[in-house]
């Protein structure tokens, strides 16, 4: 066994297990804005399999270098470069909602305006495909009964196709109505797309801008936030406070705090 395979094996072993320890976090919706501890990790990595390809690892110990940089470089790559331009979106607060139509995971179109009478939830979101949204998603999804007690419907809006947000629900059965906006037809009327990074279809296209709008029965915006950097998006006890508050139920003292956080 050399020297460089045994560096080599280092490397793999600290950003495959830097990954394995790191991705429950982004799943859950609570990984950290600044993974400081992650990427010096992943530095590390880079640094071990520079030092090991310079003692000659082997085939084998070629393969794990390369192995361990794949990982390393794609993590610091979006954890560096993962901020988003600031875009005023086209609603304000007290506005109606610009009313679209959109193909739910079967084809059926679904009109905004249609489910006006309840209140809702909407998010535009990049993709099944995004980690981070997906844990936002799953997140939301743990409160889908309590939106559901106060009358609020969940919609969520993404550049998917319809074909991808299909085999996406059958593997996740959620509450959450997904809608395929492939050509940004919708994505446009709220001005939350912008070009950016996508490994499917990519390397760079438009996207959404991660964007959460609050909408009363009559379809006005309550409230809305957009991501300044698509790693982070709003922890959905935050978002259920903000509902109760805004919407004035019962439960609205009790989450004056969350709220005004």
């Amino acid at each position: 066994m050399t020297i460089g395979l045994i560096l080599n094996a280092f490397a793999f072993a600290a950003a495959s297990g830097n990954v394995a320890l790191h991705y429950p976090k982004i799943t859950q919706n609570r990984a950290s804005l600044r993974p400081r501890r992650e990427q010096a990790i992943m530095v590390l990595a880079l640094l071990l399999v520079g030092a090991g390809f310079f003692f000659h690892p082997g085939i084998v110990g070629s393969a794990l270098g390369i192995l361990a940089i794949i990982p390393a470089s794609l993590f610091l790559l979006g954890s560096t470069t993962s901020s988003l331009d600031f875009q005023w979106p086209t609603v304000a607060i007290g506005d109606v909602a610009p009313d679209f139509t959109a193909p739910d995971s079967a084809g059926r179109l679904v009109r905004l305006s249609s489910l006006r009478g309840s209140p809702v939830l909407l998010k535009f979101y990049r993709g099944v495909w995004c980690p981070y949204c997906v844990g936002e998603l799953r997140q939301l999804d743990r409160y889908a009964q309590d939106f559901a007690a106060i009358g609020v419907k969940l919609v969520a809006v993404s550049s998917d196709r319809i074909d991808e947000i299909k085999a996406f629900e059958r593997k996740n059965a959620w509450a959450i109505t997904l809608l395929a906006d492939p050509e940004l037809i919708a994505h446009r009327l709220y001005n939350v797309q912008q070009r950016n990074f996508a490994p499917k279809r990519g390397p760079f296209r438009e996207l959404a801008v991660p964007t959460t709008l609050l909408l009363d029965q009559e379809g006005r915006v309550l409230w809305f936030e957009q991501s300044s950097d698509f790693r982070v998006r709003p922890q959905a006890d935050a978002l259920l406070g903000k509902a109760r508050v805004l919407l004035g139920t019962d439960e609205a003292s009790a989450a004056c705090e969350v709220c005004a956080a």
